[in-house]
């Protein structure tokens, strides 16, 4: 089977790290081509490059950022050319291919993995019915990465008929740098006792609710809690005045290779975002053992059991997230780090996604 996988950039993302991830253990057994948009040699673009597969073809195509209606030619091309046997679009470069479904329908069979809820990914009106069309008339298999993805789906297209795929994630354990991030975060602890949290992500306010985030914390210190918050990921360099707003135990670590060294030597980690879809960064913290701290968004109710498998706000609330924490950190032992452990193995391991996704692609 050969198959194609289109994505805009590979920087440092839970949809990006996933089409990597996927791609890499489907090119076991089929012949697969990874295209991106943007070009890799500019900012993060190429951040997941070196971890790419030398069974995968890499082609980058340097489109300049922008809607760009030539690039439908493009696209047209390559399939000309590729012949492939599955087309696998993510996040919105979908929309280049709606008329190349109808053109290659007899030959090709194209799919979309739905990331965030539909709401969030589709404005309503046009957008939404041309989705709906293609979507109905199975031009398109669009893919659910949670049940509440799916549920959000069903609402908002009024359709029914929809695979659940959990995103997957592939894990090879503690990296020969994770005793100098044990020693990193040990000198930014206050004291030996000091429970620290890390949080990963791009910076997002509006999906990531980083200003919440930051302002829990904030109360902590001010409520003479011992706590340690690192923030991890890219393009907080840009956010001034979420920096301005933060006490002196939130820090602003930047982008970081080794996530899994980081969660493997925090005590918990923290999300306290106002939608998702089936964040990559939960999968990593169930592999590592490391315990959770969410708010109920997204596919994260239908993994985080509260009190078992980490802890859930009740709702987004700055409160309710506070509480969330304080119940951490007053019964924190009570997690058993290798039942998550086990919990990724049996729902989150990449060869089970894989595994997953070659069923639908053959069905």
């Amino acid at each position: 089977m050969k198959i194609l996988q289109f994505i805009f950039e590979l920087v440092p993302g839970g949809a990006e790290r996933f089409v990597v991830d996927l791609t890499n253990e489907l090119s076991k057994d089929c012949e697969m081509a990874l295209y991106t948009l943007r070009d890799d040699t500019l900012g993060n673009s190429g951040f997941y490059l070196p971890e790419i597969s030398d069974k995968v073809r890499y082609k980058n195509l340097k489109v300049k950022p922008g809607f760009n209606p030539f690039l439908v030619l493009t696209f047209y091309k390559i399939l000309k050319n590729e012949k492939p046997d599955i087309v696998h679009c993510h996040l919105k470069l979908v929309y280049y291919f709606f008329l190349l479904s109808i053109l290659f329908k007899n030959k090709i069979r194209f799919f979309y993995t739905i990331h965030n809820s539909a709401e969030t990914e589709v404005k309503p009106g046009l957008e939404r019915a041309i989705m709906r069309f293609f979507f109905k008339h199975r031009y398109f298999v669009p893919v659910a990465i949670s049940d509440e993805t799916k549920a959000s789906y069903q609402r908002f297209y009024k359709l029914k008929d929809l695979p659940v795929i959990y995103n997957g994630r592939k894990f090879d354990g503690k990296t020969p740098g994770y005793e100098c991030v044990v020693n990193e975060i040990s000198e930014l602890k206050p004291t030996s006792r000091t429970k620290a949290f890390c949080h990963i992500s791009r910076y997002d306010e509006k999906q990531k609710n980083h200003k919440m985030l930051v302002s829990v914390f904030n109360r902590l210190e001010t409520e003479n809690y011992d706590v340690v918050l690192l923030i991890i990921g890219e393009g907080f360099e840009r956010a001034l005045e979420l920096k301005k707003l933060a006490n002196k135990n939130i820090h602003f670590i930047g982008i970081k290779p080794n996530v899994p060294d980081y969660l493997y030597a925090s005590d918990a980690f923290c999300l306290s975002s106002n939608f998702e879809g089936m964040p990559i960064s939960l999968i990593e913290a169930f592999a590592c053992g490391c315990p959770s701290i969410c708010t109920p968004v997204g596919g994260i109710v239908n993994c985080v059991k509260h009190g078992e498998t980490g802890f859930l706000s009740k709702s987004l609330s700055e409160d309710d997230y506070l509480e969330a924490v304080k119940q951490f950190l007053s019964s924190f032992s009570s997690i058993d780090k290798d039942r998550l452990v086990r919990f990724y193995y049996e729902n989150f391991s990449i060869e089970q996604c894989t595994k997953s996704y070659m069923n639908l692609y053959n069905s």
